[in-house]
């Protein structure tokens, strides 16, 4: 049987679940930013609702910025003092 030694390190830290979660939290908001509900009436809402400044613009920084944190959260490591 092999020993286990006491001192193995984890391959993240808490540091680096806070920003997966943050990132996780900011896809999930972009995602809600980005659907919408329906409209009865397709001419008068269309510019309004389908291609507003929430839906286009907002919702894509969120979830591209989102991922951007998780790959800077997976490859982030700490520097060992």
């Amino acid at each position: 049987y092999m020993k286990m030694e006491n001192n193995q390190k984890f391959a993240f830290t808490k540091m680096n679940y806070i920003l997966l979660g943050v990132g996780v939290i900011l896809i999930i908001v972009g995602l809600f930013l980005m659907q919408g509900g329906g409209s009865t009436d397709l001419n008068v809402h269309l510019k309004e609702e389908m291609f507003g400044f929430r839906r286009i613009t907002l919702a894509p920084i969120l979830i591209m910025s989102g991922f951007i944190i998780n790959i800077f959260a997976i490859l982030y490591s700490p520097k060992v003092k």
